[in-house]
């Protein structure tokens, strides 16, 4: 029977780290929040319900978000949330990096149109891009949860970054 020293552990380790998984999740699925939640709630109690299985001498970062990707790709292949995407002008208002930044109206309306940007890149770009930028892992961090070489995590993100210029010079101009 779980003790009170347990549900502390859970909720400090739910409170570090289920704002980066939601992010980085929310951003994978192109924005859409229901499929964000419910992935980032499976890859907690997952994790917790196997705590013990893990290597804890490894960061845990990067394994929480290999078991977020694992449970995006399975919960694509299933397509069980297709139902659930928000409407396309839902989707800047529904990001968590927006709900939580604050700022004037040129901050969000630039958190806006990045957010666009992002969902409209191919998920594998997206993702590498996401990776890097949003949770600062080395080229070879991404390889390895990806399983690719750190050649084609250089193409990605360099494509990814040129897609976005693309996308975002009239707004940056």
């Amino acid at each position: 029977m779980p003790g009170a020293r347990d549900e502390r552990s859970f909720e400090e380790l739910y409170r570090l780290h289920h704002p980066a998984i939601l992010n980085y999740v929310h951003r994978l699925s192109g924005g859409n929040r229901c499929l964000a939640e419910d992935v980032a709630q499976q890859v907690f109690m997952s994790f917790w319900t196997h705590r013990d299985e893990y290597d804890r001498s490894k960061p845990l970062t990067p394994l929480l978000l290999t078991m977020a990707r694992n449970a995006w790709v399975n919960a694509v292949k299933r397509e069980e949330y297709r139902k659930t995407a928000p409407l396309k002008e839902d989707l800047a208002a529904a990001s968590p990096a927006a709900q939580a930044r604050p700022g004037g109206p040129e901050e969000r309306e630039l958190e806006e149109v990045l957010e666009r940007a992002l969902a409209a890149l191919e998920p594998d770009l997206r993702e590498v891009f996401v990776l890097s930028r949003y949770h600062e892992m080395k080229y070879a961090e991404i390889a390895r949860m990806l399983g690719v070489s750190v050649k084609t995590v250089e193409a990605r993100l360099s494509r990814a970054l040129r897609e976005l210029e693309g996308r975002l010079r009239d707004f940056l101009e």
